[in-house]
């Protein structure tokens, strides 16, 4: 309804491909308006300053656990979480070319190369592993060098014409990533209380 009124724009850790943007379609609907951002500080600004009525996070895998980053940005900023969305997480390993062999470095953001750590030790010992902002951006790295690959999803492989040389390489079979949809309270009140809520609390305490 809130869409037929004007479009709904939802920012995300980008570029296209991500696993924040696979979440965000999912929750809600492909008519949003996509508003990709570089990283999860940025996604935190923008439904701060009003660039987006809505921002989608990870905050916690069923592997690596919590997401530091944002729960330490629900400390500096007004948002609050009006949902959530979980999402099973198939990493997977993109080339420009369709075998192992001349790999020199893997990129990927830092969580799926934790969550992929025995297969790249067992299949690509040599390999660098090399951190980057998300595992989109990784793809995108990979699609301009042969030398590198990505760690990343299958439409992140489709995104970037490359070639997906092993799949679902995470450790762990049933990964799950947990992601939290935050609003702005003076744009989006906050919704009534329905009795079958689930609420969050972030709790800072002095380092002494």
């Amino acid at each position: 309804c809130r869409a037929l009124e004007t479009p709904t724009r939802v920012a995300y850790l980008g570029p296209a491909g991500t696993f924040s943007e696979e979440a965000a379609l999912g929750y809600f609907g492909s008519s949003l308006v996509r508003v990709p951002c570089a990283s999860i500080d940025e996604v935190f600004h923008a439904v701060s300053a009003g660039a987006a009525d809505f921002g989608v996070v990870p905050v916690e895998n069923s592997t690596e656990g919590v997401v530091a980053r944002s729960l330490d940005l629900f400390l500096n900023t007004p948002l609050f979480i009006i949902g959530e969305t979980s999402l099973v997480v198939r990493h997977n390993l993109l080339r420009r070319e369709a075998s192992l062999q001349g790999i020199q470095a893997v990129c990927a953001h830092p969580q799926a190369l934790a969550q992929c750590h025995g297969w790249l030790a067992t299949h690509l010992p040599q390999a660098e592993r090399r951190p980057v902002s998300s595992n989109a951006e990784g793809a995108r790295l990979a699609a301009t060098d042969v030398s590198l690959a990505a760690i990343a999803s299958e439409r992140a492989g489709s995104e970037f014409g490359l070639h997906l040389v092993a799949p679902a390489i995470q450790d762990e079979a049933h990964n799950r990533t947990r992601f939290a949809i935050l609003a702005h309270p003076e744009r989006h009140p906050r919704p009534a209380a329905s009795g079958h809520d689930c609420t969050s609390l972030v709790v800072s305490v002095p380092n002494k």
